[in-house]
């Protein structure tokens, strides 16, 4: 079985017609070893097609990953509507926003055609060239920086959008209100070009900057709207914590209608599933391995120890909590998907 069939089962609720869980990553697939490997080098690959298109493919040819994730940072929306992005050149650094161009909606003059702004275009090339290449054989993911994200890190001061949480939410709910239709047209030319699955990245989402009821008023009601807008496969990620004490957002992520969610090391596996098997039985959650502290740090066995630890706890599809740290070593990836392919067979007995 390819990759490809490996992950749409699990999307489409058939975890017993796969041969072994998915070894992937919903968002970030991109490393600096992979950049030399493919002569994809930051800043040139955000914003060169081709190269977007090696650098994203990178792991799953180098180290087997179960997927392929364009692009690489989170100021693409932004960027299309209108905030200034450093790429600083020469150097292996995330883009930024060089100020932050909106206090309320009213602020942002929305472009005729966001399918033709910013780095839009160049993301939609890569995406073509993927599919060419990769069609049916290893699964393209492209992700989103959903609305609240995108407009509270990238478009807003953040430490101002975190005041108007608290004070005049109303003004947020005016933000969602407008661009959350420009995000899911971004989301199905992703598609149409290419992409086998969206990711919807709402990482500010978590408990570690909201409550739950901040989540239903002003996050849910945008991001069920947007999903049911997008017809590709749609997966949710947050990498923030989901489940602290009595409080948790898993149930509440689920209902916002995506096929499945994504989640960091700082949310149980054991009880998200728990939770999830309570909503929806059997709703496929991904995660939860650090990018970082374990993918990156090794040594393999821990590496293998944690992979088996969040497969017993019952991930659906072993991911990283976040994107693959960048300075991770290929041969920590490979085993990684090592240890998936070994402890992660599904048993149809």
């Amino acid at each position: 079985m390819n990759a490809f069939d490996r992950l749409m089962n699990i999307l489409n609720r058939k975890k017993r017609a796969i041969d072994r869980l998915p070894a992937m990553s919903s968002v970030g697939t991109y490393t600096l070893e992979s950049m030399k490997a493919f002569d994809a080098q930051w800043p040139d690959a955000h914003r060169d097609p081709k190269k977007m298109a090696r650098l994203a493919a990178g792991l799953s040819k180098l180290a087997g990953l179960d997927n392929i994730t364009v692009p690489f940072d989170l100021t693409i929306e932004a960027e299309a509507f209108g905030a200034p992005v450093e790429y600083f050149k020469d150097q292996v650094k995330w883009p930024t926003v060089k100020r932050f161009i909106a206090r309320d909606a009213s602020d942002l003059q929305f472009p005729d055609d966001i399918l033709s702004a910013g780095r839009i275009p160049q993301v939609l090339e890569s995406l073509r060239i993927l599919r060419e290449e990769n069609g049916g054989e290893v699964p393209v993911i492209a992700y989103i920086n959903a609305p609240f994200t995108s407009i509270g890190s990238y478009l807003v001061e953040p430490s101002e959008f975190l005041k108007l949480i608290r004070r005049t939410p109303e003004r947020i709910t005016q933000f969602c209100d407008e661009m959350y239709p420009y995000y899911a047209e971004i989301a199905n030319a992703f598609a149409e070009a290419g992409a086998d699955v969206i990711t919807f990245r709402e990482e500010a989402a978590s408990l570690d900057t909201i409550s739950p009821r901040h989540f239903d008023e002003l996050i849910k009601p945008y991001v069920k709207k947007m999903i049911g807008l997008v017809k590709a496969p749609r997966i949710i990620h947050i990498c923030g914590q989901c489940i602290s004490g009595e409080l948790e957002l898993i149930s509440k992520i689920i209902e916002c209608g995506a096929e499945a969610i994504t989640i960091g090391e700082t949310t149980s596996m054991r009880a998200a599933r728990e939770i999830a098997d309570k909503v929806k039985p059997g709703y496929p959650i991904g995660g939860n391995i650090s990018a970082y502290n374990v993918i990156h740090g090794g040594p393999i066995e821990r590496i293998r120890e944690q992979v088996r630890k969040v497969i017993d706890d019952g991930a659906d599809m072993v991911t990283p909590g976040c994107d693959f740290w960048i300075e991770t070593p290929t041969k920590n990836v490979r085993a990684f998907v090592e240890a998936v392919e070994e402890f992660g067979k599904i048993d149809v007995s």
